[in-house]
């Protein structure tokens, strides 16, 4: 299931999605969203 509803990040907020994607071997911020969110 796709979320809908917009996240709305800072700067800094994105960047730390951002490291913790790359360190997971993820493709971008979204991901490591939907993982953290989910």
């Amino acid at each position: 299931m796709r979320r809908t509803m917009p996240v709305c990040l800072d700067g800094e907020q994105y960047r730390l999605a951002a490291a913790i994607a790359k360190k997971r071997g993820m493709v971008d911020a979204g991901q490591a969203l939907e993982e953290i969110l989910g």
